[in-house]
């Protein structure tokens, strides 16, 4: 029996692991994981799952040898001339690959535990590396049931009740610094999904000065309608930088987007200046912070900050995790019947034939009518005759009573490797 569980491997690195400058190195764009979905054959990984947020970078694959993945990864990044440490990563294969990708899924792994921003990430990477032609038939069928669980535990469980994610924190963060929001003016660069929750949560402190800088023109300025804000293009930065006292960068930009340069040619900083950086790679050069009047956090800085509204969420743990066991569970009794899957859609398509040229032979003979009742006859006593056999094998692969000899002796009985083309899987 061929054990597709044990040939589930990953490598990964999260806020759990590392700290965001070493995070930082490992994280990828969508252009670049498409170079590297590309060169996947190269080193015998027949499916490949790139995961890419602040918090974590993983790799789930399909492959005979963990090895082939590391190796992957490291020639990966070293053609994208960039240099990583292969220490820190978790490896993980089997049925701990599997409960890990679910659990992340469920937000039960996420720095903030609980939050959902993890659901539309997963979705967004799995239907790139599908496009790309990165992933297969398993790991699919795997993404798949993990954005399940973490479904079921989001509707079954209280474990995301509340607002607490890492825009909810960074808000309460600057907040202490900051307890009136009504008199402040604040640069929000980036307009995406989690921009849009900064500006929220920022609204809903009483903030009423924005401005949005986006690099795509048209989200920024439906942002900015949306805060009665005002746009600015991102080369207008370093100008606005003197009018305000709150900067959040929230981009996936892998440069810099607020420098150290920028500030210092101010013409003064006359108020303090709070730079709050949610990116990874992050957008604001670190020096800043050594800067008279400048603060910086990073978003390494925001899980103590919701420590007692997380207490609640933590109760939920085990109830999330039977959860998961049962999602994962499901999913291993699908992985066992690929074992017989290819026997038994060999079989099908073996009496299909035989059903198509003997009624071919029969076909001038009779009228339409008469075909029609011929062929739902035969299509039925196909159906009978398979039926029996079909559900023995597939209840033997899902109890472990799985034995290859009885799928030899079926393949040989019918000449099926000999007759029968490629099944694709579905």
């Amino acid at each position: 029996m061929h054990n597709y569980i044990q040939n589930i491997h990953s490598f990964g690195i999260s806020h759990k692991d590392a700290a965001v400058d070493i995070r930082e190195t490992f994280s990828l764009t969508y252009a670049q994981a498409e170079y590297l979905y590309k060169r996947k054959s190269e080193f015998n990984i027949n499916e490949c799952y790139i995961l890419s947020t602040c918090n974590r970078t993983e790799f789930y694959a399909i492959c005979d040898n963990i090895d082939s993945l590391k190796e992957f990864i490291i020639s990966g990044y070293e053609s994208l001339n960039k240099h990583i440490k292969m220490d820190g990563l978790h490896i993980l294969s089997g049925s701990d690959c599997i409960h890990h990708l679910m659990q992340v899924s469920a937000g039960m792994d996420s720095m903030m535990l609980g939050e959902t921003q993890i659901t539309a990430q997963i979705k967004s990477s799995f239907s790139h590396a599908r496009r790309v032609s990165g992933t297969g038939p398993i790991l699919n069928r795997f993404i798949q049931f993990s954005l399940e669980a973490g479904k079921r535990v989001r509707t079954e469980t209280n474990l995301s009740a509340g607002a607490i994610s890492v825009s909810y924190a960074a808000v309460e963060k600057i907040g202490t610094i900051y307890p009136d929001f009504s008199k402040i003016s604040i640069l929000l660069i980036g307009a995406g999904s989690t921009g849009k929750l900064t500006a929220s949560h920022f609204m809903k402190k009483g903030a009423t000065q924005f401005y949005i800088a986006n690099r795509r023109a048209e989200r920024g300025k439906a942002l900015a309608e949306e805060t009665n804000g005002q746009f600015i293009p991102f080369e207008d930065i370093p100008q606005i930088l003197p009018n305000v006292q709150i900067v959040v960068t929230c981009t996936s930009a892998d440069f810099p987007v607020v420098t150290t340069a920028q500030i210092t040619e101010m013409d003064s900083i006359n108020h303090a200046l709070l730079l709050m950086d949610l990116s990874v790679p992050r957008n604001i050069q670190t020096d800043v912070e050594n800067l008279h009047n400048i603060t910086l956090f990073t978003v390494d800085e925001l899980e103590s900050v919701v420590s007692e509204r997380l207490f609640s969420r933590k109760q939920e743990l085990p109830r999330a995790s039977l959860i998961v066991n049962e999602v994962y569970e499901e999913f291993v009794t699908w992985l066992k019947t690929l074992s017989v899957t290819p026997t038994i859609a060999d079989l099908k398509h073996l009496f299909e034939d035989i059903k198509n040229i003997e009624l071919s032979k029969i076909e001038t003979r009779y009228d339409e009518d008469t075909l029609s009742a011929i062929d739902k006859f035969s299509s039925s006593l196909v159906r009978r005759m398979l039926k029996d056999p079909i559900s023995t094998l597939k209840y033997q692969a899902k109890n472990g009573h799985y034995s290859p000899t009885v799928v030899d002796a079926i393949r040989s009985m019918y000449r099926l490797d000999e007759t029968a083309e490629p099944i694709e899987q579905d």
